[in-house]
This record gives structure tokens, C-alpha cells and sequence, in this order.
């Protein structure tokens, strides 16, 4: 395709992962430190991003509410669904975000009957409150091949797990033959995708510059500076420019980060860079729709 001199060339799905500080499974230099979850403060939290969210991407952003090991229920019922319900009602949307660490040990990302009973728990808490989630998230990045019949059992057909490149077998995290745009999910997700037959679900990566894993080389808000984002988000413009294609990827903010002023501060810059810089906000099933209809497009 050809892009217009005002063509968007990126889309994007703002993702806020619902959480509580401090969370460190995984890091033994901070004795791998989990502490508990604060559900009020985090209640305060998401009110007040997604009040901005209203604005700043016009309602259009997907809430990926932690649940795990350490805090199984307290983001998936009491006032936190209200808060979820009020997203709803400004456009936003609901993942399912498992967290199924055991700090310093591993993980049960690998256990069928765990995973299947926890996803449809938060699954149905989040039903019966009236709110459909539309997309999966794996904690760390972790997205073991299993969660393909899972979720496609259960009709969550969108999974925002993928940091392309990673690799890191410990946390069944292995995307290290991932589409740096949005695409669908082969039946074998950690060999080869090309020539593979797919599944019916549509990975949306992290954005990312496609030189590494590492914060540096993706859209993680926290853990990279302004001019960083910015960057990163030049090269997925330029990518599209050279592939002629049009790529579609999320970026990540946490409502834990809202209490650091800094951090929320260069959310806000970042989100004002994207619509200038042939970047549009797009929701989870605008995004799919939008990478079935370039498909088409393409093969037409």
C-alpha cells in the first residue's frame, strides 16, 4: 500500500494494567518482593486515569486488571467493577490478566487445570458484573501454547501478551518468532510462524523497534524516557513507511504509576505525540477489525 502524506501508518491500543507496588517475583535482588495489593488506592487509581483517558485517546484504551498468586480476587469484585463498569461506559474495555508467579520459585503457567479454572474465574466475576472481556493478558509477557484451546473455548480471541523477541523460558514468556504487528496466533506459538496453521487468535504485540526485548526497545511507559517513546515510536512509523503496512501494536502504563507524578506526566506527552506523528488510538475490536481488513486488502 501507499501511504498518503496524512495516512495513519500506526495504530495503537493504550493498555493499563490494573495494579499495586511493589511486585517483584521474579527479582532476587529485591528478595524477590511482593507486597500486598492496595484495592482502594487503586479504586482512586483507575478513576482518575481513566477520567483523563476520556480525553486523551477519546475513551479508546483496554484496563488489564491484575489477578495471581498473590491477589486472586481483589481487582474482580467490590468497587473496583464499578470502576470498570463507569471505563465500559467512556468506550474502554476488559482484559483477563493473569499473574501466576511464585516468587522465587516459578510459575503454574503450565498447569491446565489451574489456568483453566483462574481464566474462567475472573472471566465470569467480570460477566456477572456486565462487563465482556475481550482480550487475555499473560503476566511478565508469559503465554504458554496452552492458552490457545483455552481461550478459544472460552471466546477471548485477542491476547495482549507478546513483547516481540523476548525469551524467557523460566516465565514461559517465548516470543522470539513473533510479528512485531498485530497478527494471528499459530496452533505452535514458539517455533517458526510462517507456513503455520493459525488459531482464531489475534496477538497484539508491544510496540517495539525490533532490536531487542529490553525496556529500551519498546513502549513501556515507566521504564523508558520521553524522548525514548519517541523513538521507538519513529521506528514503527518507519517500519510501516518501508513495509508499506500498516502496523498495529499497544503501548503499556500501569494505575500504580498515576501516584508518581513523573511517570503519569510523560504518559500524558507521549499520548500527544501519537495523533501528530501518523499514529491513531484504536480499540481492541478496531484493531482487529482493522488488521482483517488490510489483509484483505492485501490479498485482494
Amino acid at each position: 500500500m501507499a501511504f498518503g502524506p496524512d495516512d495513519n501508518r500506526v495504530y495503537v491500543v493504550p493498555l493499563i494494567d490494573v495494579n499495586w507496588l511493589v511486585y517483584a517475583p521474579f527479582d532476587p535482588g529485591r528478595n524477590f518482593r511482593v507486597d500486598p495489593p492496595n484495592v482502594p488506592q487503586s479504586v482512586l487509581d483507575t478513576r482518575q486515569l481513566i477520567g483523563e483517558m476520556k480525553s486523551m485517546t477519546d475513551g479508546k484504551f483496554i484496563l488489564t486488571p491484575h489477578a495471581g498468586t498473590y491477589c486472586r480476587t481483589g481487582y474482580y469484585e467490590g468497587e473496583m467493577l464499578d470502576v470498570y463498569r463507569e471505563a465500559v461506559q467512556m468506550g474502554g474495555e476488559l482484559s483477563v490478566h493473569l499473574h501466576e508467579e511464585i516468587k522465587g520459585e516459578g510459575t503454574r503457567y503450565d498447569e491446565p487445570e489451574h489456568m483453566a479454572e483462574v481464566f474462567k474465574d475472573c472471566q465470569r466475576r467480570l460477566e456477572d458484573a456486565g462487563i465482556i472481556p475481550v482480550a487475555y493478558r499473560g503476566g511478565h509477557n508469559a503465554y504458554h501454547p496452552l492458552m490457545n484451546e483455552l481461550m478459544e473455548a472460552q471466546e477471548v480471541l485477542v491476547d495482549y501478551s507478546c513483547c516481540p523477541g523476548m525469551n524467557k523460558p523460566d516465565r514461559e514468556a517465548i516470543w522470539t518468532h513473533a510479528s512485531l504487528s498485530a497478527d494471528y496466533i499459530p496452533e505452535k506459538p514458539r517455533e517458526p510462524w510462517e507456513g503455520q496453521r493459525r488459531t482464531r487468535i489475534l496477538e497484539i504485540p508491544i510496540g517495539s523497534d525490533g532490536e531487542g526485548e529490553a525496556y529500551e526497545n519498546i513502549l513501556h511507559v515507566e521504564m523508558s524516557e520521553l524522548d525514548n517513546l519517541e523513538r521507538v515510536w519513529a521506528a514503527i512509523v518507519a517500519r510501516a513507511e518501508r513495509e508499506e503496512r500498516s502496523q498495529i501494536v499497544h503501548c503499556l502504563f500501569h494505575t500504580a504509576s498515576v501516584g508518581v507524578p513523573e511517570w503519569l506526566e510523560r504518559y500524558r506527552r507521549f499520548l500527544d505525540v501519537v495523533p501528530k506523528r501518523h499514529g491513531q488510538f484504536v480499540t481492541t475490536a478496531e484493531a482487529r477489525a482493522l488488521h482483517d481488513r488490510f489483509v484483505l486488502e492485501a490479498t485482494a
